[in-house]
Protein backbone atom coordinates (compact mmCIF):
# COMPACT_ATOMS: atom_id res chain seq x y z
CA UNK A 1 0.00 0.00 0.00
CA UNK A 2 1.22 3.43 -0.77
CA UNK A 3 -1.42 5.95 1.26
CA UNK A 4 -0.02 8.96 3.21
CA UNK A 5 -2.11 9.77 6.61
CA UNK A 6 -1.69 13.50 4.93
CA UNK A 7 -0.57 15.64 2.07
CA UNK A 8 0.86 18.65 3.70
CA UNK A 9 4.28 19.44 4.58
CA UNK A 10 5.09 20.33 7.92
CA UNK A 11 8.13 22.96 9.02
CA UNK A 12 10.91 20.33 10.30
CA UNK A 13 14.61 19.19 9.77
CA UNK A 14 16.02 17.72 6.51
CA UNK A 15 15.99 14.01 7.10
CA UNK A 16 12.32 14.33 8.35
CA UNK A 17 11.17 16.82 5.49
CA UNK A 18 12.29 14.28 2.36
CA UNK A 19 11.33 11.58 4.03
CA UNK A 20 7.83 12.70 4.61
CA UNK A 21 7.77 14.14 0.83
CA UNK A 22 9.11 10.94 -0.19
CA UNK A 23 6.02 8.94 1.02
CA UNK A 24 3.38 11.97 -0.11
CA UNK A 25 5.00 11.38 -3.53
CA UNK A 26 4.76 7.38 -3.50
CA UNK A 27 1.18 8.25 -2.63
CA UNK A 28 0.09 10.33 -4.99
CA UNK A 29 2.02 8.42 -7.96
CA UNK A 30 0.14 5.41 -7.26
CA UNK A 31 -3.14 7.28 -6.71
CA UNK A 32 -3.45 6.44 -2.70
CA UNK A 33 -3.86 2.82 -3.71
CA UNK A 34 -4.62 0.54 -0.93
CA UNK A 35 -7.13 -1.93 0.62
CA UNK A 36 -8.48 1.34 2.58
CA UNK A 37 -9.87 4.63 1.99
CA UNK A 38 -7.40 7.61 2.72
CA UNK A 39 -7.75 8.76 6.41
CA UNK A 40 -7.81 12.38 5.15
CA UNK A 41 -9.65 12.87 1.80
CA UNK A 42 -10.37 16.16 0.07
CA UNK A 43 -12.73 16.90 -3.11
CA UNK A 44 -12.15 15.11 -6.07
CA UNK A 45 -9.25 13.17 -4.64
CA UNK A 46 -8.57 9.93 -6.04
CA UNK A 47 -8.04 7.02 -4.79
CA UNK A 48 -7.51 2.81 -6.09
CA UNK A 49 -9.37 0.62 -3.94
CA UNK A 50 -7.16 -2.63 -4.03
CA UNK A 51 -9.80 -4.27 -1.55
CA UNK A 52 -11.49 -6.18 -4.40
CA UNK A 53 -10.57 -7.62 -7.32
CA UNK A 54 -10.06 -6.08 -10.04
CA UNK A 55 -8.79 -2.56 -8.35
CA UNK A 56 -11.36 -0.03 -8.57
CA UNK A 57 -10.38 3.66 -9.41
CA UNK A 58 -12.30 5.77 -7.34
CA UNK A 59 -12.73 9.67 -7.00
CA UNK A 60 -14.24 11.60 -3.77
CA UNK A 61 -17.36 13.59 -4.83
CA UNK A 62 -17.73 17.48 -4.80
CA UNK A 63 -19.19 17.48 -1.46
CA UNK A 64 -16.35 15.11 0.16
CA UNK A 65 -18.57 13.13 1.39
CA UNK A 66 -18.68 9.97 -0.57
CA UNK A 67 -16.54 8.07 -2.59
CA UNK A 68 -17.36 7.81 -6.58
CA UNK A 69 -16.48 4.59 -8.61
CA UNK A 70 -14.79 5.15 -12.17
CA UNK A 71 -13.79 2.53 -13.09
CA UNK A 72 -11.28 -0.95 -13.45
CA UNK A 73 -7.68 -0.01 -13.35
CA UNK A 74 -6.80 -3.35 -15.18
CA UNK A 75 -8.86 -3.05 -18.41
CA UNK A 76 -8.52 -0.71 -21.24
CA UNK A 77 -10.01 2.16 -20.95
CA UNK A 78 -10.97 1.74 -17.15
CA UNK A 79 -13.72 -1.06 -18.64
CA UNK A 80 -15.74 2.40 -19.76
CA UNK A 81 -17.27 2.19 -23.13
CA UNK A 82 -15.99 4.79 -25.70
CA UNK A 83 -18.08 6.71 -27.75
CA UNK A 84 -16.31 5.37 -31.00
CA UNK A 85 -17.47 1.99 -30.34
CA UNK A 86 -17.93 -0.46 -27.29
CA UNK A 87 -18.44 -3.86 -26.34
CA UNK A 88 -20.71 -4.54 -23.34
CA UNK A 89 -20.12 -7.85 -21.51
CA UNK A 90 -23.10 -7.10 -19.43
CA UNK A 91 -26.51 -5.90 -18.77
CA UNK A 92 -27.59 -2.40 -20.28
CA UNK A 93 -30.30 -0.12 -18.76
CA UNK A 94 -32.27 2.70 -19.95
CA UNK A 95 -33.40 4.31 -16.85
CA UNK A 96 -36.68 6.27 -16.55
CA UNK A 97 -38.34 5.58 -20.10
CA UNK A 98 -35.04 6.82 -22.00
CA UNK A 99 -34.65 5.93 -25.74
CA UNK A 100 -31.86 3.81 -27.51
CA UNK A 101 -31.80 6.06 -30.57
CA UNK A 102 -30.43 5.16 -33.76
CA UNK A 103 -29.70 7.87 -36.12
CA UNK A 104 -29.72 8.37 -39.92
CA UNK A 105 -26.42 9.39 -41.62
CA UNK A 106 -25.98 13.11 -41.13
CA UNK A 107 -27.63 12.50 -37.38
CA UNK A 108 -30.40 14.80 -38.25
CA UNK A 109 -33.26 12.35 -37.38
CA UNK A 110 -33.25 8.86 -35.61
CA UNK A 111 -35.70 6.32 -35.14
CA UNK A 112 -35.63 5.28 -31.36
CA UNK A 113 -36.99 2.23 -29.17
CA UNK A 114 -38.24 2.89 -25.52
CA UNK A 115 -39.88 0.81 -22.64
CA UNK A 116 -43.94 0.88 -21.84
CA UNK A 117 -44.32 3.60 -19.62
CA UNK A 118 -45.38 0.90 -16.69
CA UNK A 119 -44.50 -2.72 -16.54
CA UNK A 120 -45.91 -5.54 -14.96
CA UNK A 121 -42.44 -7.48 -14.49
CA UNK A 122 -39.62 -7.86 -16.55
CA UNK A 123 -39.99 -9.07 -19.74
CA UNK A 124 -36.76 -10.50 -22.13
CA UNK A 125 -37.06 -10.55 -25.77
CA UNK A 126 -34.64 -12.93 -27.61
CA UNK A 127 -33.83 -12.15 -31.34
CA UNK A 128 -34.15 -15.18 -33.95
CA UNK A 129 -30.33 -16.51 -34.89
CA UNK A 130 -30.30 -15.44 -38.92
CA UNK A 131 -32.83 -13.28 -40.92
CA UNK A 132 -36.44 -14.47 -41.95
CA UNK A 133 -38.00 -14.81 -45.38
CA UNK A 134 -39.14 -11.96 -47.72
CA UNK A 135 -42.69 -10.50 -45.98
CA UNK A 136 -41.99 -12.65 -42.89
CA UNK A 137 -42.83 -11.08 -39.14
CA UNK A 138 -41.83 -11.22 -36.15
CA UNK A 139 -43.72 -13.34 -33.52
CA UNK A 140 -43.32 -14.53 -29.68
CA UNK A 141 -43.73 -18.04 -28.28
CA UNK A 142 -45.22 -16.39 -25.42
CA UNK A 143 -41.72 -16.69 -22.79
CA UNK A 144 -40.28 -13.64 -25.03
CA UNK A 145 -38.49 -15.78 -27.49
CA UNK A 146 -38.77 -14.07 -31.26
CA UNK A 147 -38.81 -15.97 -34.66
CA UNK A 148 -39.75 -15.45 -38.10
CA UNK A 149 -42.93 -16.95 -39.47
CA UNK A 150 -45.46 -16.12 -42.20
CA UNK A 151 -48.15 -14.15 -40.92
CA UNK A 152 -51.53 -16.11 -40.82
CA UNK A 153 -54.93 -14.42 -40.75
CA UNK A 154 -52.63 -11.33 -42.47
CA UNK A 155 -55.00 -8.16 -44.21
CA UNK A 156 -55.07 -8.28 -47.58
CA UNK A 157 -57.10 -6.12 -48.72
CA UNK A 158 -57.42 -2.42 -47.08
CA UNK A 159 -59.09 0.70 -48.03
CA UNK A 160 -60.40 -0.41 -51.12
CA UNK A 161 -58.07 -2.78 -52.54
CA UNK A 162 -59.47 -6.17 -53.16
CA UNK A 163 -58.21 -9.51 -51.99
CA UNK A 164 -59.61 -11.67 -48.66
CA UNK A 165 -59.20 -11.24 -45.17
CA UNK A 166 -58.91 -13.78 -43.06
CA UNK A 167 -58.78 -14.34 -39.27
CA UNK A 168 -57.87 -16.92 -36.84
CA UNK A 169 -58.60 -15.78 -33.42
CA UNK A 170 -61.80 -13.15 -32.64
CA UNK A 171 -61.67 -9.52 -33.69
CA UNK A 172 -64.22 -6.85 -32.07
CA UNK A 173 -64.40 -3.87 -34.91
CA UNK A 174 -65.94 -0.30 -33.54
CA UNK A 175 -66.47 0.94 -30.41
CA UNK A 176 -68.98 -1.15 -28.33
CA UNK A 177 -67.85 -4.59 -30.36
CA UNK A 178 -67.25 -7.55 -28.10
CA UNK A 179 -65.95 -10.62 -30.19
CA UNK A 180 -65.99 -13.26 -27.45
CA UNK A 181 -65.84 -16.48 -29.32
CA UNK A 182 -63.07 -17.88 -31.43
CA UNK A 183 -63.52 -16.74 -35.10
CA UNK A 184 -66.13 -14.09 -34.05
CA UNK A 185 -66.66 -11.07 -35.72
CA UNK A 186 -68.66 -8.92 -33.93
CA UNK A 187 -68.88 -5.42 -36.01
CA UNK A 188 -70.06 -2.35 -34.09
CA UNK A 189 -71.08 0.26 -36.56
CA UNK A 190 -71.77 -0.04 -40.45
CA UNK A 191 -70.19 -1.76 -43.24
CA UNK A 192 -70.37 -2.21 -46.47
CA UNK A 193 -69.82 -4.37 -49.41
CA UNK A 194 -69.40 -4.72 -53.14
CA UNK A 195 -72.47 -4.48 -55.29
CA UNK A 196 -71.16 -6.84 -58.12
CA UNK A 197 -72.69 -6.21 -61.53
CA UNK A 198 -72.96 -9.56 -63.45
CA UNK A 199 -71.75 -9.51 -67.02
CA UNK A 200 -72.24 -13.27 -67.15
CA UNK A 201 -74.91 -15.49 -65.73
CA UNK A 202 -72.11 -17.28 -62.89
CA UNK A 203 -72.22 -16.22 -59.37
CA UNK A 204 -68.73 -16.17 -58.21
CA UNK A 205 -69.38 -16.31 -54.72
CA UNK A 206 -65.77 -15.38 -54.17
CA UNK A 207 -66.18 -11.38 -55.20
CA UNK A 208 -68.78 -10.48 -53.31
CA UNK A 209 -72.35 -10.98 -51.20
CA UNK A 210 -74.99 -8.76 -53.26
CA UNK A 211 -74.76 -9.32 -57.46
CA UNK A 212 -77.16 -7.63 -59.35
CA UNK A 213 -78.05 -9.04 -63.11
CA UNK A 214 -80.79 -7.54 -65.87
CA UNK A 215 -81.89 -10.91 -67.89
CA UNK A 216 -83.29 -10.33 -71.76
CA UNK A 217 -84.49 -13.83 -72.47
CA UNK A 218 -83.97 -17.63 -71.11
CA UNK A 219 -81.20 -17.76 -68.46
CA UNK A 220 -79.57 -20.66 -66.70
CA UNK A 221 -77.27 -19.43 -63.77
CA UNK A 222 -74.52 -20.99 -61.91
CA UNK A 223 -72.93 -20.55 -58.67
CA UNK A 224 -69.10 -21.06 -58.23
CA UNK A 225 -66.42 -20.30 -55.32
CA UNK A 226 -69.15 -21.24 -52.94
CA UNK A 227 -67.10 -21.37 -49.29
CA UNK A 228 -66.66 -24.75 -48.00
CA UNK A 229 -67.80 -25.28 -44.57
CA UNK A 230 -69.00 -22.14 -43.55
CA UNK A 231 -72.32 -20.57 -43.76
CA UNK A 232 -72.32 -18.51 -46.56
CA UNK A 233 -75.41 -16.05 -47.94
CA UNK A 234 -75.66 -13.71 -50.70
CA UNK A 235 -78.63 -11.29 -52.70
CA UNK A 236 -79.21 -11.82 -56.40
CA UNK A 237 -80.79 -8.11 -57.32
CA UNK A 238 -82.78 -9.56 -60.69
CA UNK A 239 -84.23 -7.06 -63.41
CA UNK A 240 -86.53 -9.31 -65.34
CA UNK A 241 -87.09 -7.56 -68.97
CA UNK A 242 -87.93 -11.21 -70.29
CA UNK A 243 -87.55 -15.13 -70.65
CA UNK A 244 -87.48 -17.88 -68.17
CA UNK A 245 -84.93 -18.51 -65.17
CA UNK A 246 -83.18 -21.58 -64.62
CA UNK A 247 -81.96 -21.96 -61.32
CA UNK A 248 -79.24 -24.78 -60.38
CA UNK A 249 -80.87 -28.25 -58.74
CA UNK A 250 -79.01 -27.64 -55.32
CA UNK A 251 -81.85 -24.17 -54.96
CA UNK A 252 -84.55 -25.45 -53.13
CA UNK A 253 -87.43 -22.58 -53.19
CA UNK A 254 -90.39 -23.24 -50.09
CA UNK A 255 -92.63 -26.07 -51.16
CA UNK A 256 -89.99 -26.55 -53.35
CA UNK A 257 -91.35 -24.23 -56.30
CA UNK A 258 -90.08 -21.62 -57.79
CA UNK A 259 -91.35 -18.22 -57.48
CA UNK A 260 -92.90 -17.19 -61.08
CA UNK A 261 -91.56 -13.81 -62.47
CA UNK A 262 -93.34 -10.54 -63.68
CA UNK A 263 -91.35 -8.68 -66.32
CA UNK A 264 -90.67 -5.36 -66.34
CA UNK A 265 -90.16 -5.70 -62.73
CA UNK A 266 -86.73 -6.24 -59.92
CA UNK A 267 -86.75 -9.20 -58.05
CA UNK A 268 -84.70 -9.56 -54.98
CA UNK A 269 -83.53 -13.31 -54.51
CA UNK A 270 -81.29 -14.41 -51.07
CA UNK A 271 -79.86 -17.65 -51.28
CA UNK A 272 -77.93 -19.38 -48.29
CA UNK A 273 -75.93 -22.45 -47.56
CA UNK A 274 -73.96 -24.21 -44.99
CA UNK A 275 -72.14 -26.73 -46.78
CA UNK A 276 -70.27 -25.34 -49.51
CA UNK A 277 -73.11 -25.36 -51.54
CA UNK A 278 -74.43 -28.78 -51.76
CA UNK A 279 -77.98 -27.07 -51.09
CA UNK A 280 -79.30 -23.95 -50.93
CA UNK A 281 -82.04 -22.55 -49.51
CA UNK A 282 -83.64 -19.28 -51.34
CA UNK A 283 -86.39 -16.45 -50.57
CA UNK A 284 -87.51 -14.03 -52.45
CA UNK A 285 -88.90 -10.62 -52.62
CA UNK A 286 -90.52 -10.45 -56.12
CA UNK A 287 -92.17 -7.71 -58.52
CA UNK A 288 -90.58 -4.63 -57.43
CA UNK A 289 -90.96 -1.40 -59.65
CA UNK A 290 -87.78 -0.68 -61.55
Amino acid sequence: MAQSTDITLANQSGLAFRTELNSILAALSSLQSGSSAPSTTNAYQLWVDSSSSPAILKIRNGANNAWIEVGDVTAANLGLAKLAGATFTGDVTMNAQSDVRFADSDSSNYVALQGAATIGSNVTFTLPSADGSSGQVLQTDGSGTLSFATASGAVTSVGGQTGAVTYATSWAVGTGATATTNTDLDVSGTYAGNVVAMSALDVDCSTGNYFTKTINGNSTFTFSNVPSSRSFAFVLELTHTSGTVTWPSSVKFPSDTAPTLTTGKTHLFVFETNDGGTRFRATTAIDYVN
